[in-house]
């Protein structure tokens, strides 16, 4: 029986922030998941649930963001970890 490990992320589908703090350029949501899911594939992880994210996890206060999401991913138990 093969064993599994998790991973989950929580992504933000609306922009995402450059290192100089800038979100003008920012790709697309769809553009984002891809890299996202094209940059974990690439280690082995494989998407398995994509869901919306609680924002009170990610936030303070009533700030709503319909673009966060929870993404799990698996991929084989590697017996050298």
């Amino acid at each position: 029986m093969t064993a599994w490990e998790y991973w989950i992320e929580t992504i933000n589908t609306e922009y995402v922030i450059s290192k100089d703090g800038n979100i003008d350029d920012s790709p697309s949501g769809d553009l984002i998941i891809l890299d996202m899911l094209r940059s974990h594939g690439r280690d082995g992880w494989e998407a398995v649930a994509f869901v919306p994210a609680a924002p009170e996890k990610h936030f303070k206060g009533n700030v709503k963001n319909p673009w966060l999401f929870d993404v799990v991913f698996k991929r084989p138990l590697r017996d050298s970890e």
